[in-house]
């Protein structure tokens, strides 16, 4: 396949983080680029942040659409919330950044500019604690602020003006996703000249340094990176370099682990590590494949008799764990999960209330009961449960698609257009939320409140 022939060609130049150039129509990039090269840099450049964000953003919808990312909810809640602890020891932050899960088992982690973070589950599976994953995101996010990859892009002189403004960050998928790579890659990049722009070592030590100070300041073990950096280089040793994507982007060597032991602030007390960590791995190798066997702990042995269909068995093991620890997400979630599945909908639908009393306006525990109480036809409980998202959850996709689903139930009409509008809006579907708009703008049964709002969003589309 001539696609998957370039991809072979270009998969050793990616840039630093998993990174490569793949270009867009010019025309999506603001007009005040169009004669200029990059913007002047600066972390608090506000045109250039959301510059950033939208070059991120559209490179993230593009892997959202090839079906490689991790959607399931509480694997995806997990991510961030690990994400959001560093995070919250970033001073003047200005970007909103994003963490997400590769669906590919090779072993990487890449960052493109405007904060959008990918971890494959090839890599999540060599991390054997919440430490060590937190260090491999906190060294992303380390070149995401230092604004790495744009200022080398800034500097490389042999891309050609042209090139430079209609740039986008991204991704060369490797392993199982080698054809979904090449299919993203190869129309966009045939024809036009691909320059490769690679991290430095003082980059790499830059983001170390950084990512370092972030562990420690969210009470992590920093020392998670220097174990890190240890299962790579046995990794490397058993297999090479050349098989290991995160090595080739992320070289590890003697003096770069030495340099990160040193940095290592003495005196510090982290936390424990995060008591949920090896269930999100479980549940992450359930959600992903298709053949588990019946060994291990008990949380284990459930999900795998959950896969084959063995809900009863399952359920009898959930409801002990349960029973021994009600305030774990992962028991009471799989748990009312597996009710469902033995079609008990009134005994799931009081663990999902049950767990929601422990979390209030938990994102996933509430979307999930009110996707359960849409599907049992309890319309106006669902209403209920989804109405608060809309508030707390306002650029969550998958809210509006709830509220679109429960209002046309409903027979609200212009209430279900609204949350369809709002869902194309945060899809990148302008035209459809700008025509689902004007149609509620010209419809005679809108309310003034609701032809208000019609009009601030319209507008902000534009």
């Amino acid at each position: 396949m001539k696609g998957a022939s370039v991809l072979k060609k270009l998969k050793h130049t990616v840039v630093g983080a998993a990174l490569s150039l793949v270009f867009l129509s010019p025309a999506y990039l603001p007009p005040a680029l169009a004669d200029q090269g990059l913007p002047q840099l600066g972390e608090n450049a506000v045109f250039n942040i959301e510059w950033e964000r939208k070059l991120g953003e559209k490179f993230y919808r593009r892997l959202l659409a090839q079906g490689v990312v991790e959607t399931d909810l509480l694997l995806d809640q997990y991510i961030n919330e690990l994400g959001a602890r560093l995070l919250s020891g970033l001073d003047r932050r200005v970007r909103d950044y994003r963490f997400f899960i590769v669906k590919d088992m090779g072993v990487n982690a890449f960052a493109v500019p405007g904060g959008f973070i990918g971890v494959n589950i090839g890599l999540i599976n060599q991390a054997k604690s919440s430490h060590q994953l937190a260090s491999v995101l906190a060294h992303e996010i380390a070149h995401v602020r230092l604004m790495h990859s744009l200022r080398l892009m800034e500097k490389a002189s042999s891309v050609s003006s042209a090139a430079l403004l209609s740039l986008l960050a991204g991704i060369l998928l490797g392993g199982s996703n080698a054809e979904v790579g090449a299919a993203m890659v190869y129309g966009s990049v045939a024809g036009s000249q691909q320059s490769v722009i690679n991290f430095t070592r003082e980059n790499e030590y830059e983001a170390d340094r950084l990512g370092i100070e972030l562990l420690q300041d969210a009470e992590f073990d920093a020392n998670g990176m220097v174990e890190f950096f240890k299962i790579m280089e046995r990794l490397a040793g058993n297999t090479g370099i050349q098989s290991i994507e995160y090595l080739r982007t992320h070289p590890v060597h003697v003096n770069r682990i030495s340099e990160a032991e040193a940095r290592i602030r003495s005196g510090t007390l982290p936390r424990q590590d995060d008591i949920y960590y090896p269930m999100f791995r479980e549940y992450l190798r359930y959600v992903n494949s298709d053949n588990l066997e019946v060994t291990g702990g008990q949380f284990r042995k459930a999900l795998a008799l959950t896969k084959l269909g063995q809900y009863q068995p399952a359920n009898q093991i959930l409801l002990k764990l349960h029973q021994q620890d009600g305030e774990n997400i992962w028991y009471g979630y799989t748990l009312a999960e597996n009710l469902e599945f033995l079609n008990r909908p009134e005994d799931a639908e009081k663990i999902y209330r049950q767990m929601l009393e422990i979390y209030p306006g938990d994102y996933v525990l509430s979307l999930r009961l009110a996707r359960f109480l849409r599907t049992s036809e309890q319309y106006t409980a669902a209403l209920e449960i989804a109405r608060p998202l809309e508030i707390n959850h306002p650029r969550k996709q998958a809210v509006f698609y709830e509220l679109t689903e429960i209002y046309q139930r409903l027979g609200q009409t212009i209430f279900a257009m609204m949350s369809e509008a709002e869902y194309h809006r945060l899809a990148g579907n302008r035209e459809r939320a700008i025509q689902l708009y004007d149609e509620i703008l010209s419809s005679a049964e809108t309310d003034l409140a609701t032809e208000s709002r019609a009009r601030e969003k319209r507008t902000q589309i534009e």
